[in-house]
């Protein structure tokens, strides 16, 4: 018996270290962008990758969604957070890259102009690329509820851009 528990222990920490080595950066991007505090977002990802190994989903359907849900739930829970934006740092990029770090600043500044669960959903939609289908269920609310929140987001987005879409 102690020698299947300790095989069943080693697979779990196989699995959740693969996990980690292919989620990490694009979910902790994810987080950092919907709780606009990479220190903080880097913090709920390790205590969400801590929880996995102590308590595994019982569904294993979609790792990176519920390593998402439970990383969101830690970094809220966290009161350390500063709401600025970390500073990106720019020396000397080629023109296509000043280009796309421009992009990103106008895309994290009109993110701030949205409550932190429309960020959420509108990072996990776009960004992570779940359907309406998965969020409402990584996230527990309906379809509709989703929907309706991605379109009022990307009208608030639209009314604070500097610049037509």
């Amino acid at each position: 018996m102690g020698i299947t528990l300790q095989m069943n222990t080693v697979i779990v920490e196989e699995r959740w270290t693969r996990l980690y080595r292919e989620a990490f950066p694009r979910v902790y991007r994810a987080v950092a962008a919907t709780l606009l505090d990479a220190e903080a977002a880097k913090d709920a990802m390790h205590d969400a990758f801590l929880e996995g190994l102590r308590h595994p989903p019982s569904d294993e359907q979609n790792l990176a969604g519920w390593l998402y849900r439970v990383a969101l739930r830690k970094g809220r829970r966290s009161r350390f957070r500063d709401r600025a934006l970390v500073p990106l740092i720019v020396d000397r990029a080629a023109p296509d890259e000043l280009l796309a770090t421009l992009d990103r600043i106008e895309v994290g500044r009109l993110l701030e102009l949205l409550s932190e669960r429309q960020r959420s959903v509108v990072v996990a939609h776009y960004y992570l690329g779940f359907t309406h289908a998965e969020l409402a269920d990584i996230l527990g609310v309906s379809r509709g509820t989703i929907g309706a929140t991605i379109s009022q987001s990307m009208t608030r987005m639209r009314k604070g851009a500097t610049h037509v879409w």
